[in-house]
This record gives structure tokens, C-alpha cells and sequence, in this order.
């Protein structure tokens, strides 16, 4: 079966048909022509077209409340299958996925020194084959993938242009959609991985009545993503740290960027770890056993949960940092809800619960509300996740 041509050859009604079931499915012919404004005779053929393709399938019947009782339709799990990748700076993830979003395989490894691009794609290429053979999936199965990854990047190009932070040398100009497409044999789209996760969280059941998100994934670097009217908002140079470079002190620490007090450099774990190293070398005291250079951000978190007075500081005024940038983020972009990720909002009670707290003494008032999710709907999967529907996404505009 020519999976590929089988999307190809659908037509806007057909998609039209599809991407309703896909977001809001299972769904009876009634609703989907509320959805779509069709007349019946255009979706009858277009739902016959959608399951010849294996597109969807028709799973039962909805309960009755008098009369026949309407079928149900919904999208096909075992048929189209699609690959989502997350490159990051301290690991990266594949995934493989049908189209109901549900995670089949999920594996990861840790960027070390010695991950070059050219090492990393080749990683990428036995996870990806191995999670062919363990799900018993041929290749022609695979429809495509996403590569959601660190920016500035050319996502039409799919070139990585000048990353920070790779423990690794070589991420500059790096063809990562080309090089991933011919290791894998498959088309893949790229993005940067905060608007690929804010994606992924978008089109999650949880947040199906949500069209202005805002996703924060506070790690090596600060990274956010925004969907405003069910469109995702991206920078010049789609660079997934422009609010990690929000200013917040003039006066404040050098940035990496040339600026002067950005966030990132009081509210990302280089900073935090950076702050905590130096109250040490002052002499305040830890309960931390480890010579101060190998003293990493988890060391830090889990002193503060066991009532370190020096972790405990830290880890609030790294949140107060970032809950004034976002505090300002909020004002302008006002979503509905804000998704708090990373290493940082995952491991830390102490960080995620003050970011929260600043950002509600500051900002819901007069009846305004926001609702706070703790790491997402797919959690570590969102960035993986969100590219690979992103490919399904560009396939049926």
C-alpha cells in the first residue's frame, strides 16, 4: 500500500472530513457536517474515500436516544504511523506514533561531548530501526517524521544555524533535515522544539478547548512556545530563547547574547548552578558531598527538598527572575493556559510552585484566569510528539 500517495490524492473535503475526526473524533455523521457545514451526499463520498485510504474506521454505533442508532467514525490507529524526534542539549528522543497520538515507542540518549551532529543522526537511525523491528512496522508503514530541536534554525531549509550549548562542537550550519532524511529513508519537516511541544500540547484531548497556549520548558536554556487563535506565533528567526532574552535588569549579569540581565541568566540550570557555586565559594555552607565543580542543578533541587536553606534561596530567586519575565510575557500574549515544562518545573517544587505564585499576585485579577499545567499533557514526549504531527499537519493544508 502506497501510504504517501494515499494522503496525496485526498481532497480538501476529504482532509477537511479527516482533520475533524482527527481533533474532535470519534464523531457521527450529524456532528461532523456540524463541524464542517457539508452537505450529506459530499461527506458520504468523502468518508468512503477516508476509509478505503484506512484513513479512519467505523467502530460501533453511538448510543441511541430514539431511532436508529448513528455509526461512529474514528481515526484509524493501526495503519499510518508517524516519527518524532527531539534534539536537545542534554539528550535526544525518538518516538514512533499512529494517529491517535499514542506513543508506541519511546527511547532517548544522553548528548554527551562526543555527540556530533553526524554521531547523533546515526544514533537517531538505530532507535528509529529498532522501534520498527520491536512493533513488528515495516518502513513503508512510516507516512513521515518531525524534528523538533534547538533554535535559531531555517525550519524550510532544516538547517541548525548557530545552537549554544551543545556539549558538543560542529552545531553550526548543520543540514539536520537532510542528513535525518537520508539516514531514515522517510520526508521529515523541523522546527524549533518549543513551538513543535506547544503543538503537541495543542492537539492533546486535554487541552481540545484551548486555542491560546503558552508552553515554558525551563532547562539548559529557557525555551517557550506560543499558539494564539490556534496559530502558532513565531520569531524572526524562529530562535525558541527570545523570551530567555527578555531583559530584566539593565544593570544585571552579561549575557551570551550581549545584553545585560535576561532572564536565562538567573533562571536556567546553568545560572542556578552557576549562583549556588558562587554563595559556596563565599563560604556558605552545604549539605551537598561533592567537590563544588561537579555540583549539578539536581544536587541543588533535591538539597532544597531535603530543607538546605542555601538551595532553598536559590531556587526562589531564580523563580522570582522568571516569574517577572513571565509575569510581562503573560500581559502581552494573555493565553488561557500556560504549561510549565523542563527539567527545572518537573523536579522542583520549589521553583514551580513560586514561578506560579508570582505570576497569580501579579497578573489574574479583575476575573482574568489562567490555568497552570505541570509538565504537559506528554510531559518529556511533547517536543517529539508535536513534530511528528506537525508532518501530518503540513499534509493535510
Amino acid at each position: 500500500m502506497d501510504y504517501y500517495a494515499n494522503m496525496e490524492a485526498l481532497t480538501d473535503d476529504n482532509k477537511n472530513v479527516f482533520v475533524k475526526i482527527l481533533r474532535f473524533g470519534p464523531l457521527t455523521k450529524k456532528k461532523i457536517i456540524e463541524y464542517t457545514h457539508m452537505k450529506l451526499t459530499t461527506l458520504n463520498r468523502s468518508i468512503q474515500v477516508l476509509i478505503h485510504a484506512k484513513l479512519i474506521v467505523e467502530i460501533g454505533e453511538q448510543a441511541s436516544t430514539g431511532g436508529r442508532k448513528p455509526a461512529l467514525f474514528d481515526v484509524n490507529p493501526m495503519a499510518y504511523y508517524l516519527v518524532g524526534i527531539d534534539i536537545s542539549r542534554t539528550y535526544s528522543k525518538v518516538i514512533i506514533t499512529n494517529l491517535k497520538r499514542e506513543i508506541l515507542f519511546d527511547k532517548e540518549f544522553e548528548m554527551k561531548h562526543d555527540m556530533t551532529p553526524y554521531k547523533t543522526v546515526e544514533c537517531i537511525k538505530k532507535l528509529y530501526l529498532r522501534g520498527l523491528r520491536s512493533l513488528g512496522l515495516k518502513k513503508e508503514s512510516i507516512l513521515g517524521g518531525g524534528l523538533g530541536t534547538i533554535g535559531p534554525l531555517d525550519p524550510r531549509e532544516g538547517i541548525i544555524h548557530k545552537p549554544n550549548n551543545f556539549y558538543a562542537k560542529g552545531w553550526t550550519n548543520v543540514p539536520i533535515k537532510n542528513m535525518l532524511e537520508k539516514a531514515l529513508g522517510i520526508n521529515m519537516v523541523i522546527d524549533n522544539g518549543a513551538n513543535t511541544a506547544v503543538y503537541g500540547e495543542y492537539v492533546s484531548r486535554s487541552l481540545i478547548e484551548y486555542k491560546n497556549i503558552v508552553y515554558v520548558n525551563c532547562g539548559i536554556g529557557i525555551r517557550t512556545g506560543v499558539m494564539a487563535g490556534g496559530k502558532i506565533i513565531s520569531t524572526i528567526h524562529n530562535s525558541n530563547d527570545a523570551f530567555g532574552h527578555m531583559v530584566v535588569n539593565f544593570d544585571g549579569e552579561p549575557c551570551y547574547c550581549g545584553q545585560y540581565g535576561c532572564v536565562e541568566c538567573y533562571a536556567s540550570i546553568l545560572a542556578i548552578e552557576k549562583k549556588y557555586r558562587s554563595y559556596l565559594k563565599l563560604g556558605r555552607e552545604t549539605n551537598i558531598k561533592k567537590p563544588i565543580s561537579q555540583i549539578t542543578y539536581g544536587d541543588i533541587i533535591r538539597a532544597g527538598d531535603h530543607g538546605e536553606e542555601l538551595a532553598q534561596d536559590v531556587l526562589a530567586s531564580a523563580a522570582r527572575i522568571l516569574g517577572i519575565g513571565l509575569v510581562n510575557y503573560v500581559t502581552l500574549v494573555n493565553p488561557e493556559k500556560i504549561i510549565l515544562s523542563g527539567p527545572m518545573m518537573n523536579l522542583s517544587d520549589i521553583f514551580y510552585h513560586m514561578v506560579i505564585t508570582y505570576i497569580e499576585k501579579s497578573v489574574l485579577k479583575d476575573g482574568h484566569s489562567i490555568v497552570f499545567v505541570r509538565g504537559g499533557a506528554y510531559k518529556d514526549n511533547a517536543i517529539a510528539l508535536g513534530a511528528a504531527h506537525m508532518f501530518l499537519r503540513d499534509k493535510l493544508q
